[in-house]
C-alpha cells in the first residue's frame, strides 16, 4: 500500500482524503491545524456567558474576510 504525504496535499485535497478515509485520526489532526492556523476555524469559549455574540462577531469578521 502506498503511504500518503499528507503535508504536500492542498487543504481542500485533505479534506476530500479525511472525508473517504474517516478513521485516519493522523490526517484529520494535521486538517484541523491547518484550519487553525490558516483563520477558516472558529472556535468558542462555551464558559464565556457572551459566546454567542462572540461568535457571531468572528462570523461577521470572517465573512468579511477580516481574520
Amino acid at each position: 500500500m502506498t503511504e500518503v504525504n499528507f503535508n504536500t496535499m492542498e487543504r481542500d485535497d485533505l479534506r476530500q482524503y479525511i472525508l473517504t478515509h474517516r478513521d485516519d485520526m493522523n490526517a484529520f489532526r494535521l486538517y484541523v491545524d491547518r484550519s487553525k492556523s490558516s483563520g477558516r476555524m472558529i472556535t468558542i469559549n462555551p464558559s464565556d456567558p457572551n459566546w454567542e455574540d462572540t461568535l457571531e462577531q468572528k462570523i461577521q469578521r470572517a465573512t468579511l474576510g477580516e481574520a
